[in-house]
């Protein structure tokens, strides 16, 4: 009987036919037991993500999402309370690891999970497991999506639900064409609605998933649902938004870390709406903000698209095209296959149209590639109708082929060990310790009951959690400078730091500025870590910057330290800390963002030790410090040859900004006078500052006019 059934699938070409040998098509042991093939996706997927998760906090917003969370505050707009209630569930678990370690778990755990049900849908659609494994493999080796999984991200959850979508939709799809009991169609239909429900608690993205499988189900399910049905399944929607009852609770907390003001219906339905974003908009380009821009759109589109071929290791589009292609060309998978078409390009054209978020730096195109995940899973389903499809089609032409069909889960296995192979280095974040060094080696010389002001994803976050959940420095009072212009914010600092003095209003130009805030509170240091805004000079009345480490600290002119004593706290405050693991991490990343913040800060050390030079004759001690610090920028950058500069082993070339090349042209020529040895070098570096400058800049005349002036020999390396 077996024969005779697989003689007769030789003849079939592939199409709607091939569903008389779907028994064929998978080893036994994965059809017998249709949970099997998901329960190891699951499995591999958890495993690897475990041995890659981050031991702490990264950047972006996985520090403010964890802190939010652990202290009972609300996350930045929409609030995200299904992933916060979710994050405290698992920092409550006992293990013996950081609470950032086991919020982390949360994301590894969601995205394995949204792994395990990518096989799912794909098994159930296609009628072959080793067709699921191969989508589940393709979409959790996906470097965008593996990335996620190993830090507090809302990705993995959003993934999840999305994928729970599909295998519910398509589960509803065929319970309907098999004439299956209404009370089974109509468990599934309210499950989907509640699901939607649930995850548009998470992120607003899942609507272009959500709401078209919703009313695909609720018209393919009309004659099991009936009227009442249909009410109840949209009553279990909304039911599914209770969660947001959350952010009105967490609003009346005290914790440090918590935005807006959810007390009030307008509060938490602005919250809920991103009003300051721009609802279903990346920012609001209005606000003249860099980070946002109009004319984005084939940019965008690219970038999910185009680049989805790197993401996939350029298999998974090629099988996602030949999955679409064969499923439509099938009678009987003809609807599905368009509904996953169209979802999946609407949500690409769809989201394209609406953001707005620039292409200009490769950060930016970080931050964007996160949206990617939710395109590339619906690939990750198609890819995996394609690897169906092709195996039966080479089994119809082919009886060799046929014989080895129980190797087809081979192939899954296959396709992981080369996502593995292919995306493991930029994806494993094992020993990432890049932001907790950081945080700590900053906090570690900050004077004591300093008020510390930071500004960007890539610290705040950090210094978020390091300060609430770990409780590092409880003497330090930490100030979001971005978040210094909103009441919400400063009415909340003033009521958790009653003696503290923050002035009323905003901080910006028609509100207060950085003066105010030091002259109200004399007794507290002012520490600016990253910068502050350039228009606020309001400080240089009465303080000075004495950079130092990883740290701007503002002092009274009349305090400003000796070079000696400077030089000893620079030294001490850098301590044993190593910014080449941010310089090595990939272009884009906030690691590699971190790490230029250090080398700018690096910059501004010797700068200062450069003006020590000058302010005290040309002192050549201080003027030789800021030749060391600056050459040693320029040999993490990747060395320069024309100034004997040899590049730190393993570094790739960065770009240096004109003011390195500016003072250390300055450097060299303060130490030509006690060392002639330096005199061929003040040309080689101020013809590099020209080149780079900007031609407004003031001090480009002066540097043209010496290097026209010397003859520059070429120096033997150093």
């Amino acid at each position: 009987m077996g024969k005779r059934k697989r003689g007769k699938a030789r003849g079939l070409a592939p199409g709607p036919a091939a569903q008389a040998i779907a028994s064929q098509e998978s080893p036994a042991f994965l059809l017998g037991r249709r949970w099997l093939a998901p329960l190891v996706a699951c499995a591999g997927l958890f495993a690897l993500y475990v041995a890659t998760l981050a031991p702490s906090i990264m950047g972006g917003d996985s520090g403010e999402l964890t802190t939010a969370a652990l202290t009972g505050g609300v996350p930045h707009p929409p609030g995200y309370p299904l992933f916060a209630m979710l994050a405290r569930l698992f920092a409550a678990l006992p293990l013996e690891h950081a609470p950032a370690w086991r919020v982390n778990l949360l994301s590894a755990t969601a995205t394995a999970a949204a792994g395990a049900v990518v096989c799912a849908a794909v098994q159930l659609w296609t009628r072959e497991a080793a067709a699921g494994l191969v989508a589940a493999a393709l979409f959790g080796t996906n470097t965008v999506v593996w990335r996620h999984a190993t830090s507090a991200e809302v990705f993995g959850l959003n993934a999840l639900f999305v994928a729970v979508a599909f295998l519910l939709w398509l589960s509803i799809e065929r319970t309907t064409e098999s004439g299956s009991e209404p009370a089974r169609v109509r468990r599934r239909v309210f499950a989907l609605l509640l699901t939607c429900g649930l995850a548009m608690c998470n992120h607003h993205t899942f609507v272009f998933v959500g709401a078209p499988l919703a009313l695909r189900s609720l018209w393919v399910a009309r004659r099991h649902l009936g009227v009442r049905g249909v009410a109840l399944a949209l009553a279990l929607g909304l039911a599914g938004l209770a969660p947001y009852a959350y952010l009105w609770v967490a609003s009346h907390s005290q914790a440090a870390v918590s935005w807006g003001d959810q007390t009030t219906w307008d509060g938490l339905l602005a919250h809920i709406l991103r009003r300051n974003y721009g609802t279903f908009s990346m920012g609001q380009a209005s606000k003249g903000s860099p980070f946002v821009e109009e004319g984005t759109f084939f940019p965008t589109l690219w970038q999910m698209l185009g680049h989805s071929f790197p993401r996939f290791f350029w298999i998974g589009p090629l099988l996602a095209s030949l999955g679409l292609y064969g499923a439509l060309k099938a009678r009987r998978e003809r609807g599905r296959a368009y509904v996953l078409a169209a979802i999946l390009g609407g949500y690409v054209l769809v989201f394209c149209a609406l953001s707005n978020l620039s292409m200009a730096k490769d950060l930016y195109v970080t931050v964007l590639s996160r949206f990617c995940i939710q395109s590339d899973l619906m690939l990750a389903l198609a890819a995996g109708l394609g690897f169906a499809w092709l195996g039966r089609a080479l089994r119809a032409r082919f009886a060799s082929v046929e014989r080895r069909a129980r190797w087809a889960p081979a192939c899954a296995l296959l396709l992981l060990g080369a996502g593995v192979a292919a995306h493991g280095g930029e994806c494993n974040q094992r020993h990432n310790r890049v932001f907790p060094d950081f945080v700590t080696t900053a906090f570690a010389s900050v004077p004591k009951n300093a008020i510390v002001i930071t500004m960007g994803d890539h610290l705040t976050g950090a210094v978020f959690y390091f300060r609430e959940v770990e409780k590092l420095r409880p003497d330090i009072i930490h100030l979001d400078r971005e978040l210094l212009g909103f009441s919400w914010y400063g009415a909340r600092k003033r009521k958790l730091h009653p003696d503290f003095f923050l002035p009323e209003g905003g901080y910006g130009r028609r509100g207060w500025n950085i003066k105010k805030l030091l002259d109200g509170n004399p007794g507290r240091p002012l520490v600016v870590i990253d910068r502050l805004e350039t228009w606020d000079e309001s400080w240089k009345d009465g303080y000075k910057l004495a950079t130092n480490g990883l740290v701007h600290p503002l002092v009274p002119a009349g305090d400003f330290p000796s070079f000696s004593e400077w030089l000893a706290r620079d030294r001490q405050a850098m301590g044993n800390y190593d910014v080449v693991p941010a310089l090595g991490a990939r272009d884009g990343s906030w690691e590699n963002m971190l790490g230029g913040l250090v080398m700018t800060t690096q910059a501004g050390r010797a700068h200062l030790s450069l003006v020590y030079s000058t302010d005290s004759g040309n002192a050549p001690a201080p003027a030789r410090n800021s030749v060391a610090l600056l050459e040693d920028i320029i040999a993490k950058a990747g060395g320069d040859d024309a100034l004997g500069i040899r590049a730190y082993r393993g570094m790739r070339r960065l770009r240096i900004g004109p003011t390195v090349f500016k003072d250390l042209g300055i450097g060299y020529e303060i130490l030509s006078h006690v060392d002639p040895t330096f005199a061929p070098r003040v040309a080689i570096a101020y013809e590099k500052f020209i080149e780079r400058a900007d031609p407004s800049d003031a001090d480009t005349p002066a540097a043209r006019q010496y290097v026209e002036q010397h003859r520059r020999p070429r120096p033997g390396g150093r």
